[in-house]
């Protein structure tokens, strides 16, 4: 069936390049879940029709590498607290740990509850596409409330060969590490100290995009260093793994050579500012979009929204340089364009032949609007989104359905925290 959309303010982009920014009122035809053309009138008696006019239509945004799971089960727990240690931090003392619990003692309708807060968060938060690096047990929690709602997920398991790296406190082990199990294609690396030389071989005969979390922090990089005579980025080098398929999920810590073999490569980089924020660290995408980067933004452990993702990518990027270097069509751009080319997928961007992604935009409570996409990335919220699209399928979200959610969520979540105050909270 056809699909028009009428009378919206369209927002795209025209071309590759951060400011070819592309606004006029259009129709949009869609067929079979893709844009089938743009004019600024289309009429097709046999298509149904999304009524847009007074508002702003723009692709869905992009998150690569979001960490769904412990956005929700590790909420408060970290924000606080600097993951600028590697060994020993808030990370690996209690947030893997409250995991690790989690995988074990939720139920598969508990695991569900949780996923499906998230993706609501998500789209809630402007999301239309997400790629997940999942534990391992919420992998099919995540595909199944995926699929009822029908938001774009890809889901990648997180793997490790020697298990989670141990939790300890006055030199006790709290948690004892677990196999993470054969890798497979479509899971991810949790990082270089825990992959084995068979995952390295498992992993370069994969095919598709390949997940990895690295260099994360300078503590990581002295760890690797001391483990591996290589920096983590280097590392993936040497294994055959830092190809034009790698996302690499962090990216806050390189140096010259490390981003040299990422442009070489042509790799991709998937980070999240706020992480960088509440890590109280550099968000440098200005620093590897110089070095031509492709440089995309996730939510991480620290929130589900994609628009305050933009937001505080646009204020650390102007951190990192000026205001005039990074701009809110460059946050728009690492939001959208720049996850669609890290993943090879058609989304991202409002043309011909690419899926029927979509956020529709009640400009109303942003008051005065001259300037519709840098209001959206500095003053919008989710509260001005007032209908989405996924494969030009109309994806309703209630405040009702969303709070109910939160109560699933919140009962499973109390438990997992009810156990790990035995031991690790």
């Amino acid at each position: 069936m056809k699909t028009i959309v009428k009378g919206g303010l369209v927002i795209t982009f025209i071309h590759e390049g951060y400011h070819s920014i592309k606004m006029k009122y259009a129709d949009l035809l869609i067929e079979d879940g893709r844009f089938l053309d743009i004019k600024e009138e289309i009429t097709d008696a046999s298509a149904r029709v999304v009524d847009a006019h007074g508002l702003w239509v723009l692709p869905g945004l992009v998150d690569v590498a979001s960490s769904a799971a412990g956005a929700v089960l590790l909420n408060g727990l970290l924000p606080d607290y600097s993951r600028a240690r590697w060994q020993g931090s808030m990370i690996h003392g209690r947030a893997l740990p409250v995991l690790e619990i989690a995988s074990d003692l939720l139920s598969e309708e508990e695991k569900r509850a949780v996923m499906r807060y998230a993706l609501l968060l998500m789209l809630d938060g402007g999301a239309t596409t997400l790629a997940d690096l999942t534990p391992p047990a919420f992998a099919g929690a995540l595909r199944h409330e995926a699929e009822s709602l029908g938001i774009r997920a890809l889901i990648y398991p997180e793997r490790t060969a020697q298990g989670t790296p141990a939790a300890e406190h006055s030199g006790l082990l709290r948690v004892p590490p677990r196999k993470g199990g054969e890798f497979a294609p479509g899971d991810a690396l949790f990082s270089v100290e825990t992959t084995s030389p068979e995952m390295y071989a498992q992993a370069r005969r994969a095919q598709g995009p390949l997940l990895v979390r690295a260099a994360y922090c300078e503590y990581e990089r002295q760890v690797s260093r001391m483990a591996f005579g290589a920096s983590p980025l280097e590392k993936l080098d040497k294994e055959g793994l830092l190809t034009g398929r790698t996302i690499v999920a962090g990216g806050y810590q390189t140096d010259f050579f490390d981003r040299e073999r990422l442009r070489t490569a042509g790799a991709s980089v998937a980070m999240s500012a706020v992480t960088a924020m509440q890590d109280g660290v550099p968000f440098p995408i200005v620093t590897l979009l110089k070095q031509d980067v492709n440089t995309c933004l996730s939510t991480g452990y620290f929130g589900l929204s994609m628009l305050d993702e933009m937001r505080q990518a646009a204020f650390g990027g102007k951190l990192e340089s000026s205001a005039t270097q990074f701009q809110a069509s460059d946050a728009f751009y690492a939001a959208t364009i720049a996850g669609a080319q890290a993943l090879g997928e058609q989304i991202g961007r409002i043309e011909p032949g690419y899926n029927a992604d979509l956020l529709f935009v009640d400009p109303t409570a942003l008051g005065p609007h001259n300037y519709p996409l840098i209001q959206l990335v500095y003053r919008g919220g989710s509260r001005d989104i007032v209908s989405r699209m996924v494969g030009g399928r109309m994806l309703p979200l209630e405040r009702a359905s969303l709070a109910s959610s939160a109560a699933a969520a919140q009962r499973a979540a109390q438990r997992v925290w009810a156990e790990a105050r035995k031991t690790i909270l």
